[in-house]
């Protein structure tokens, strides 16, 4: 941070190596070949491993195949599937042939599913049997998509294409030619989905140039250890995590949902030495009655992001597993292609979030004025820098800009004079339930339909195990015998599971708000304070 100390600018490290190809699928192909006979990935719940090698050769099959079938430059490939071998396969296979790739959450329900397909446009869809199951007819009703493809033997649709079939026809790597003519300054790579106070998603679009910056980045420890992940590929997490482990040669085992009991038995049959994790699983950890029974001695390190992870639960899970040298946090978001703050092996102090990594320069600026600020002052997270991704789609990235250029991120932090940086808090309003995203005014408007319903306020109430718990504050219409369960229950048929009303309806006599009609979330949390009895 010596560059720009003075003026409160901070710069994580900006040299870094950049392929002239400038095609991020490419830069994976050439990394998995660098040790071919070295298993890559593994299914942690059927214990089937691919290698570095077999990877690379899917990989170019599929990609030469999707070239024969038409698939163009910049033409949208999505993947809609849980966590499974064929997810990245087909993820790099689209960034060779010169797609842009997106991925569909599987746990979306039917409207953000529309919406997100409705930005993105997919002409061709890749589905798992399950997904294949819940949004196949709806998907159909978009007109969007030329093509769909299934994963694995268990569907026999004839509409279908059939993904073994792509892979199934051998293709010389070595005469195989990926899409080079990529300026990756501005060719969208990848379309994740963030979403906004609107409460629907927006779709952020990722550059080659961006997701070649986020797997720049050095290790977080120097060792070469086994790494369990089960965050959905599908969220910005788990897919920058992933590919910077396949990048850079090391083993990934996946799950693609948490059990208990799979989840340990699976660290101890593969002697995992990290763990990519999320702050309630951490928890879970701590609180697990079975723990006891297998053996995690391997483990050496967890990472954990997407939300603070309390210093007490830090030192309660070093407890738990005897081998444990050190739980590293880090901070991202989707538009810095994944971590802007990490702390590592060498970099390192509990209760932050960690330094500026490369590929980002960042400010904190005071909130109401735009300054920027310095050491220990609290304020506005603001970014730019190569990693920062080139916008939403239908909107223009300068309107989300200061003056400066610097990307307004709604979060506040402050950093110290070390330049270890700490979260404290977010303008935005959005509830983290586990790793979802819940926008307030979303549940909101679907509270306001119901026929009992008045007016209506929702804020996250703070929980240990999942971070926040959506939670409703409502006012009834006048003569309206209207029940908490039924708002739930109403609630709960209209959005994902993350976003249901965990935490409740509490009925008040008015919604707090300011002179212009904006809701003052501070006091319903206030209200959450105090016994239900007495709101």
């Amino acid at each position: 941070m010596d560059s720009n100390k003075n003026r409160g600018i901070i710069f994580g490290d900006q040299n870094f190596w950049i392929p002239s190809h400038m095609n991020f699928g490419l830069l994976a192909l050439d990394a998995m070949l660098r040790t071919k006979d070295k298993v890559a990935l593994v299914n942690g719940l059927t214990d089937e491993q691919t290698t570095f090698g077999e990877l690379a050769q899917l990989v170019v099959n599929t990609a030469a195949s999707l070239i024969r079938l038409g698939v163009k430059r910049d033409e949208v490939v999505a993947v809609c599937s849980e966590n499974r071998t064929e997810f990245l396969i087909t993820a790099i296979a689209g960034w060779c042939s010169g797609a842009s790739v997106t991925f569909l959450n599987a746990a979306y329900g039917k409207n953000e599913l529309l919406h997100t397909m409705g930005i993105s446009k997919p002409k061709y869809v890749f589905l798992s049997p399950e997904t294949y199951k819940t949004y196949y007819d709806t998907m159909t009703t978009t007109n969007i998509v030329d093509k769909y493809f299934i994963f694995g033997n268990t569907v026999n649709d004839p509409k279908l294409l059939k993904f073994n079939d792509l892979v199934k026809t051998h293709f010389n790597i070595h005469e195989f030619r990926p899409e080079t003519d990529i300026n990756g300054l501005m060719r969208t790579a990848l379309i994740l989905y963030s979403s906004g106070t609107t409460g629907l998603p927006k779709g952020a679009k990722l550059t080659h140039l961006n997701l070649i910056t986020s797997v720049n980045q050095p290790s977080f420890i120097a060792k070469d250890l086994t790494t369990l992940t089960i965050a959905p590929w599908s969220n910005t997490v788990g897919i920058i995590c992933t590919m910077d482990e396949i990048v850079h040669n090391r083993k990934v085992v996946y799950l693609s949902k948490f059990k208990e009991d799979e989840y340990l038995s699976c660290i101890q049959r593969n002697k995992v030495g990290v763990l990519m994790v999320v702050p309630p699983l951490v928890v879970m950890l701590t609180k697990s009655t079975v723990l006891k029974n297998y053996d995690v001695s391997s483990v050496e390190y967890i990472y954990s992001g997407g939300a603070p992870l309390d210093s007490v639960v830090i030192d309660e899970i070093k407890k738990r597993f005897s081998g444990l040298r050190n739980v590293f946090q880090g901070y991202g978001m989707t538009e810095s292609t994944g971590a802007l703050t990490e702390e590592t092996d060498t970099s390192f102090r509990q209760g932050s979030v960690g330094k500026v990594v490369l590929g980002n320069i960042v400010k904190i600026a005071d909130v109401e004025t735009g300054k920027t600020l310095g050491p220990n002052q609290e304020g506005e997270v603001r970014i730019k820098g190569p990693a920062l991704f080139a916008g939403y789609i239908g909107k223009n990235l300068a309107d989300e800009q200061d003056e400066e250029g610097f990307f307004k991120t709604g979060d506040i932090c402050y950093y110290d004079e070390d330049g270890y940086f700490f979260f404290v808090d977010r303008i935005k309003e959005l509830i983290k339930y586990k790793a979802g995203q819940v926008a307030p005014s979303e549940l909101e408007a679907i509270l306001l339909r119901h026929p009992q319903v008045k007016d209506a306020g929702v804020v996250g109430k703070p929980d240990a195990l999942v971070g926040e718990l959506p939670t409703a504050f409502v006012v009834k219409k006048p003569g309206s015998n209207v029940s908490e369960k039924e708002l739930v229950d109403f609630v709960a048929d209209k959005v994902s599971s993350w976003k249901q009303l965990r935490g409740g309806v509490h009925f008040i006599e008015e919604i707090p708000k300011t002179p212009s009609g904006k809701i003052l979330r501070r006091i319903l949390r206030d209200y959450l304070k105090k016994p239900k009895s007495k709101l």
